[in-house]
């Protein structure tokens, strides 16, 4: 893939070598919530789907909610050959504006949080959400109670594992975008 390329629904392939670092997840993973009363869900997008099939072992729901923005006319070009005038009126209003003729953040979050809220209705102990870096910080906002509009200072890389307790609404961000867990 091009390096400095804006994707977001685009449907581009996982990273080369992803399956070393999928492999420690799946082991903590199955040590934590393979249980009867875990669910695991994820995006449709082939690189989420992949990973979660892989760490689930087939086990896993896939969710159009959990789907990354779609960043419209800017989907498959280099960041860099974007017209910065677009990027800053972006940049003015991130939560509502849509200069690429895709979806608002605005829009993620409300599907997202639609989503949650069906989940929270269910029995399930634990649960696995294997999704994009976007759905992970606009997630992280929501339920942390964190503005919408700065959930772009949160990192969260690769394969990484991002960890709540939920207890009705009583939220603890127990991990935020950590790859501790391969040494784990």
């Amino acid at each position: 893939m091009k390096k400095g390329l804006c994707y977001g629904d685009m449907d581009v392939p996982l990273a080369e070598g992803w399956e070393a670092g999928a492999q420690a997840l799946k082991k903590v993973l199955s040590i934590k919530f393979d249980t009867p009363s875990s669910i695991s869900y994820h995006s449709p997008l082939s690189r989420a789907a992949r990973l979660a099939d892989f760490i689930t072992e087939g086990r896993s729901v896939s969710v159009d909610a959990l789907k990354e923005l779609d960043f419209g006319d800017w989907e498959g070009l280099c960041w860099q050959d974007i017209p910065k005038f677009e990027i800053d009126c972006w940049a003015d209003d991130i939560v509502h504006a849509t200069p690429y003729n895709g979806e608002s953040l605005q829009v993620v979050a409300d599907r997202v949080w639609q989503w949650w809220l069906s989940v929270r209705e269910t029995s399930a102990e634990h649960v696995v959400v294997t999704a994009h870096s976007g759905v992970i910080k606009v997630f992280v906002s929501l339920l942390c109670q964190w503005p919408l509009a700065q959930c772009h200072r949160i990192d969260v890389g690769f394969s990484s594992l991002t960890e709540f307790s939920v207890q009705g609404d009583f939220v603890v961000l127990k991990r935020l975008g950590a790859g501790d867990w391969v040494s784990a």
